[in-house]
């Protein structure tokens, strides 16, 4: 095996637009999942020559992109996984080029975004000019600060130190923060700038932290903070559904992609490894031989793949197959006869309250000629989410109205036309939304996740550190292409 490559991102486009070098000895690839890491993978193997095949256990593409087009009408869909895309993220964008596809603005946040907590009600702007209008029990001294003024005053030194020199001081930063959990660094900050239980409160009720105490600080602050406190960070989704960037690779990949493929059995043999098979419906069995073999489904569905021989993996593999944490999230769309909610100045945005639906999100565009519109009622993850997944979806979208009819009065049940919902906890394939280290897990399994074993490689959203986004199952697949073209 070369020794293992630490691609740039001008190196990763590079790959996105030119292509692997022609296989000198092409190789027989299997690789297990048709998400976006596996598509990207499995695209530039069989682009450079090698004989691919890509095992999908379930009957479409995408993982955990998934547009919910039924039971909408009018062209309507919800995004039950990744929705929104940072302007930062150029892999995915060289991607969406490539492919033509039309996206516009997925708008976040506007001075119209409602709030609604302790019983209060109120306007971003509203709160933006007067921060205790919510109620919130905060400290004297932390009056007069929205929850982002009080993040970036807790984080602040933090922020200041990784920007010095972001190569140096980030394993630095891990090395001496990685034991914190999300509550443990706001209320003992390292740094004196501790916060009130109120002050606490306030920044995971409204800055989508309150399932979250007990992960990892360092995690939240890579991958939710430093992105939800930019100001000038765009986000765009693909216009029409995002499930149509995992979709255009199916023409090109055409036979290599095997539908109602389950993985269930690994065997890594000297010079071959060997990928087992159940078809989820008929029970059907099948085997798949190759030299190498590409794992890109969650460690959370890994746990039921047997692999032998065990040894065949490193103990901290084993480990971190069945310790990485998933986020449980549940996403409930609606679709109401006509966009009342464009009469209060919401055209996109978002509700952030401490109901049960926590997070709604507004369309900020739609179908052509269309008076209806689909709002993502309530998004909830981590601990919120429990709250969500146990019940039918039929109750889900009940709760949701009614959390909807206090942000909007009883128009929401008049307008109501029809909904449904998706819990990636309960999604078999999935086991969860994606990934976040809890404490410690960053030190012990940050690079192991993704270092190859044997004949096996590794890619997905999990093997990177841009968990939970697009860019990083793409990441990890032109690393895990690059390693499995280069390998003996």
């Amino acid at each position: 095996m070369a020794e293992r490559r630490l691609l740039t991102e001008s190196e990763m486009l590079n790959t996105i637009r030119n292509g692997l070098p022609p296989a000198v000895a092409p190789k027989k690839i299997a690789i297990a999942g048709a998400g976006m890491a596996g598509l990207v993978a499995g695209t530039l193997l069989m682009d450079a020559g090698h004989d691919v095949r890509i095992l999908e256990a379930s009957q479409r593409v995408g993982g955990r992109i998934y547009s919910v087009r039924a039971p909408f009408t009018d062209g309507h869909h919800f995004e039950a996984g990744a929705m929104r895309i940072p302007h930062t993220h150029k892999l995915v964008f060289e991607y969406i080029h490539r492919f033509n596809l039309p996206y516009n603005r997925f708008v976040n946040r506007l001075p119209e975004d409602l709030f609604y907590a302790n019983g209060r009600k109120t306007r971003s702007a509203e709160y933006d000019r007067n921060p205790e209008l919510l109620g919130f029990p905060v400290a004297p001294h932390e009056r007069g600060k929205t929850a982002e003024d009080l993040m970036k005053y807790a984080i602040g030194p933090l922020i200041d130190y990784v920007n010095q020199n972001p190569e140096k001081n980030w394993p630095i930063v891990i090395q001496h923060y990685e034991n914190y959990s999300v509550d443990a660094f706001l209320k003992n900050n390292p740094f004196g700038r501790s916060l009130s239980a109120g002050a606490v409160d306030k920044i995971k009720v409204l800055i989508s932290l309150e399932g979250f105490p007990e992960l990892s600080f360092l995690e939240t602050f890579r991958d939710i903070l430093l992105i939800f406190i930019q100001p000038d960070l765009r986000f765009y989704e693909i216009t029409g559904g995002n499930d149509q960037l995992p979709n255009a690779f199916v023409p090109h990949l055409g036979n290599r992609l095997l539908f109602g493929k389950r993985l269930t059995r690994i065997v890594q043999r000297p010079k071959k490894v060997s990928l087992f098979t159940e078809n989820p419906v008929s029970r059907e069995a099948e085997e798949f031989e190759a030299d190498r073999a590409i794992i890109t489904i969650p460690f959370s569905v890994l746990n039921f793949v047997q692999i032998e021989p065990e040894q065949s993996l490193s103990y901290l593999k084993r480990r971190a197959i069945r310790e990485l944490h998933y986020v449980p999230s549940t996403k409930v769309g609606i679709q109401f006869k006509n966009r009342f909610w464009e009469q209060e100045g919401l055209h996109g945005g978002k509700a952030v309250t401490d109901l049960a639906s926590r997070f709604t999100y507004y369309p900020s565009h739609y179908p052509a000629g269309v008076q209806s519109g689909v709002v993502l009622g309530s998004y909830t993850w981590e601990d919120d989410s429990n709250l969500w997944s146990c019940l039918p979806s039929r109750i889900r979208v009940g709760e949701t109205l009614r959390c909807l009819s206090v942000l909007h009065g009883p128009q929401v049940f008049e307008q109501y036309m029809t909904g449904s919902s998706f819990s990636w906890t309960n999604n078999p394939y999935a086991g969860g939304a994606f990934t976040m280290f809890k404490p410690y897990q960053e030190k012990e399994f940050g690079d192991v996740i993704s270092t190859p074993e044997g004949r096996l490689h590794f890619a997905g959203e999990h093997a990177t550190t841009t968990h939970g986004w697009i860019q990083g199952s793409i990441e990890s697949a032109i690393r895990a292409a690059h390693e499995v073209h280069e390998s003996e």
